[in-house]
C-alpha cells in the first residue's frame, strides 16, 4: 500500500512539472499585475490622492521614429495613451509589458518557448509568490485596521509600487534570458580559401609531389693574378686583403616618435566592453536617477535620462509557406539606455555595438542622435532582436 502511494505521489509531482510551462506562468502573473492595479487605486482613494494631470511622467518614452522615407527626421512627443501620474504608469502598464515579452519570445522559437525551461519557471514562481504576498498582506492590513491613517496608507504604496516595479524587471529579465538562451547560434564564418593549385599546360611536364628547395646561387671564385716571370708562377693566387674603413661613421639612430594615445587601437570603453560581454551586469548608479551620468572608468558623460528610452520602427520581414519572405510594414524595437552606455568611447563620441558583432567595418558616431539614426537607417530588424539591450515593442503587419 505505501509503495502505490509513493507511485501516486510520484505520478502527481510529473504531472505537475508538465503543467507548469511558462504561458500559464506568465497569464498567472499578468492577473497578479491586474490584482495589484486594483488595490494601487484603492489606496489611492483611501489616502485621499488627487489626479495631476501637470505632473511630469518620469516613465514618458518618446515618440517611436516612423520610416516613411529615407530622408525622413526623428521627432519625439507623448502619446496618447500615457499616463499622468508615473506610480500609475508603473502599475497599469506591468501586464502589457511582460505579455510583449512572451510574445516577442514566442514568434520567433514557437512552442519551445512558450514551454521554457526549469530556471525560467522558478524564477517566475518566486516573482508570482512575491507579488501575490504583498497584495494580500496589504488586504489583509486593510480589513482588520478600523481607521486608516495617512502614513499609513503612504506606506502600504511605497510597499506596492517597490514589489511592482522588481516584480516587473525581474520578470522581464527572466523571460529575455531564456530568448537568448534559446537562440539558435549565429552561422560560423567561412574558413580561409587555401592558394589555387599551379595550372596545368597540356605537353608540359608532371609536377614533382614535394617541391624541390630553392637552388644556391653559383660561388664566384676569386680572380687570379697571373705573373709575367715564369710559367710556373701563373697558378700562385694573390690573396687581396679588404682594409676597414677609418673612423666608420656610426650608424644613425632613428627619431624619437611621439608616445601613442592610450584612445588609439582601443573602440570602447574598458566599462562598455564590461557591460557588452556581461549581460547580467547593471548599471552603475551615476546613470540612475539623481546621478551626474560620467563613466566610473573613463570619467566621459553620457547625456541620458533615467526612464526614458528611445523607440526606432524599422522594416521587418516574415518568411511565409510557399510564399518566400511577406513584408511587414514595421516593427518597434525600444532601445534601453544601457545599449547607449555599452556603446560609449573613452575619447568621446560612440561606437556601433552591431556592427562590431556583424559587420566588417565599425562605425563611430558623435552623439546618441547620430547612434539612433545609424540603427535605423544600417541595422535590419533580426540584428536588432539579437542584442540583448533592444526590445521588440509591436509589430504591425
Amino acid at each position: 500500500m505505501r509503495e502505490e502511494t509513493e507511485k501516486t505521489i510520484e505520478a502527481a509531482k510529473g504531472l505537475l512539472q508538465d503543467l507548469v510551462v511558462v504561458v500559464s506562468l506568465v497569464r498567472t502573473l499578468t492577473d497578479s499585475f491586474g490584482s495589484a492595479s486594483d488595490l494601487y487605486r484603492k489606496l489611492k482613494r483611501k489616502a485621499g490622492a488627487k489626479d495631476s494631470e501637470s505632473e511630469d511622467d518620469e516613465f514618458h518614452i518618446q515618440r517611436p521614429l516612423r520610416r516613411r522615407r529615407r530622408d525622413s527626421l526623428f521627432g519625439s512627443g507623448k502619446s496618447k495613451e500615457d499616463y499622468s501620474d508615473s506610480e500609475e504608469e508603473l502599475i497599469c502598464t506591468s501586464s502589457s509589458q511582460i505579455r510583449a515579452e512572451y510574445e516577442r519570445g514566442y514568434r520567433k522559437l514557437g512552442e519551445p518557448f512558450a514551454r521554457g525551461d526549469v530556471t525560467t519557471h522558478t524564477q517566475l514562481q518566486s516573482q508570482i509568490i512575491k507579488l501575490q504576498q504583498t497584495v494580500l498582506n496589504i488586504q489583509q492590513d486593510l480589513l482588520l485596521s478600523t481607521y486608516l491613517a495617512p502614513s499609513s496608507s503612504h506606506s502600504h504604496l511605497v510597499r506596492l509600487i517597490q514589489t511592482t516595479r522588481t516584480a516587473r524587471a525581474a520578470s522581464i529579465a527572466s523571460l529575455n534570458m531564456q530568448y537568448q538562451r534559446m537562440l539558435p547560434p549565429l552561422p560560423s564564418p567561412l574558413p580561409p580559401r587555401g592558394p589555387d593549385p599551379p595550372l596545368k599546360i597540356p605537353g608540359a611536364f608532371p609536377l614533382p609531389d614535394h617541391p624541390r628547395p630553392p637552388s644556391r646561387p653559383p660561388l664566384r671564385h676569386k680572380k687570379r693574378m697571373s705573373s709575367s716571370s715564369s710559367s710556373s708562377d701563373a697558378s700562385e693566387e694573390k690573396v687581396v686583403k679588404i682594409l676597414p674603413i677609418a673612423n666608420p661613421k656610426p650608424k644613425p639612430t632613428p627619431q624619437p616618435q611621439p608616445p601613442s594615445s592610450r584612445y588609439s587601437t582601443r573602440l570602447f570603453c574598458i566599462y562598455a566592453k564590461d557591460l557588452q560581454l556581461n549581460p547580467r551586469f547593471h548599471l552603475a548608479d551615476a546613470y540612475k536617477h539623481g546621478g551626474d551620468g560620467r563613466c566610473p572608468f573613463c570619467r566621459t558623460r553620457v547625456t541620458i535620462q533615467s526612464g526614458k528610452a528611445w523607440e526606432i520602427v524599422v522594416d521587418g520581414y516574415r518568411r511565409s509557406i510557399g510564399q518566400g519572405l511577406g513584408k511587414i510594414a514595421s516593427r518597434t524595437f525600444r532601445i534601453r539606455n544601457r545599449f547607449i552606455v555599452k556603446c560609449h568611447r573613452d575619447s568621446g563620441g560612440f561606437a556601433c555595438v552591431l556592427c562590431a558583432r556583424f559587420k566588417e567595418s565599425d562605425t563611430v558616431c558623435r552623439g546618441i542622435e547620430a547612434l539612433m539614426d545609424h540603427l535605423w537607417r544600417e541595422h535590419t530588424s533580426e540584428e536588432l532582436e539579437r542584442d540583448v539591450d533592444i526590445v521588440e515593442v509591436s509589430r504591425d503587419v
